[in-house]
């Protein structure tokens, strides 16, 4: 681990828990959404290339401590650390509908020289003309003696949720919907249920009924929730679902993969004085997801092959 002397930074570190332990679903689905829209180990992430144009070992080594990641390995190969900005993108997308990067150099106690794009959390962030204004949790605002941190703006990146899935706006009204019913659960609420005791009252059916209201909000992204094949809909919808929903996943990657090679594009012509172009091929595209759902509909699909795009 470096030794830091100076640093750029503006934006504040900080960590707070938002965990809402009395709604689990949509915790569920940022999860789902997120995750493993690449593969990061076996033999599917053994299929994927990630490489530059032109080949530079230099630029490589610097996206290491450049680009972020959750993870922190000793000695990370180029896919790994590219494979995992592309799902911690992805995460922070799902999570909360944009990700700000602010773009920080580090000098060591060596007087080596380094850049790292580091997350702007914020209880909200809000962009005005060039400037960026990360807003802090009133917990850590008391600590730090203020509550709103200037940044210019061309010293960030910032990504929103895709248009092609919704965009921002809509995605966050939607999981601020799904927020609120899921909260209505009879099973979450079971002490607090003003119905419980009454003549006539099932709790069971009116938790399938409130899992059936679940699906028809989820159904715009097609999540599949977490249940077995059979339990509230047929095998056959139950498969279908999830291949919709492996479309979507594929989606928010390529749109990931997207904004990835505009910012390695952008910052190894700006800070590594050589523009190198991302490269990634072997992925699972949509259009063969496509095909497998056509097949599905007619019939004509194997079942024990649907991991293969899964």
């Amino acid at each position: 681990m470096k030794m830091i002397s100076k640093t750029d930074r503006i934006s504040v570190r900080y960590h707070s828990n938002t965990y809402d332990e009395n709604e689990l679903n949509s915790h569920m689905f940022i999860e789902d959404f997120g995750q493993n829209v690449v593969p990061i180990y076996g033999s599917k992430s053994e299929a994927v290339t990630c490489r530059l144009e032109p080949d530079n070992k230099e630029i490589m080594k610097s996206l290491y401590e450049l680009l972020p990641s959750h993870r922190q390995h000793y000695r990370p190969s180029f896919n790994e650390i590219i494979l995992e900005t592309i799902e911690y993108i992805a995460q922070h997308l799902v999570n909360r509908g944009f990700l700000v990067l602010e773009l920080v150099k580090y000098i060591d106690v060596n007087e080596s020289e380094f850049y790292k794009l580091e997350t702007v959390y914020g209880k909200d962030i809000k962009i005005k003309k060039d400037i960026l204004t990360q807003i802090i949790p009133d917990d850590v605002a008391q600590e730090l003696g203020k509550n709103k941190i200037a940044i210019p703006l061309k010293k960030c990146i910032v990504i929103e949720f895709p248009k092609s899935l919704g965009g921002k706006e809509k995605y966050l009204q939607f999981l601020k919907d799904f927020r609120e019913l899921a909260k209505q659960s009879p099973m979450m609420n079971f002490l607090n249920n003003p119905l419980q005791g009454q003549a006539g009252y099932n709790l069971t059916e009116h938790q399938r009924l409130h899992d059936i209201e679940l699906w028809k909000v989820t159904k715009i992204y097609n999540w599949p929730h977490r249940e077995s094949s059979g339990e509230k809909f047929s095998g056959f919808y139950h498969i279908y679902r999830h291949l919709l929903f492996r479309k979507n996943k594929i989606k928010l990657r390529d749109y990931v993969i997207e904004e990835l090679q505009k910012i390695i594009s952008t910052l190894s012509e700006l800070v590594l004085e050589q523009k190198a172009e991302l490269k990634i091929e072997g992925l699972l595209t949509i259009d063969i997801v496509e095909e497998k759902l056509e097949q599905w509909k007619t019939g004509e699909l194997d079942p024990k092959t649907i991991s293969d795009v899964l």
